[in-house]
């Protein structure tokens, strides 16, 4: 696996989490991201791409050692079910 590094950014948000499951869930997606190039941007860090996981996401760009992580993201529902 390349050298995935967090923005100071996207480390304040993996703080905030909601719980350890979250940042799991962006943990996981970043590795699986690092281990398949084909979904980076183009190296050099001018370009970035948000990946997304089935409830995160991360805003990444590349760089020929590895990722920089810029933001991540985590989708909470706001959904109480149904009203009645």
């Amino acid at each position: 696996m390349r050298d995935v590094q967090l923005e100071w950014l996207a480390a304040e948000v993996m703080v905030g989490l909601p719980s350890d499951e979250a940042r799991a869930a962006v943990r996981d997606l970043c590795a699986e991201v690092a281990a398949c190039s084909e979904r980076w941007p183009a190296p050099g860090g001018e370009e970035a791409a948000d990946v997304f996981g089935s409830r995160c996401w991360v805003s990444i760009a590349a760089y020929a050692d590895g990722l920089e992580v810029r933001d991540v993201g985590w989708c909470v529902s706001t959904d109480s079910g149904p009203s009645g």
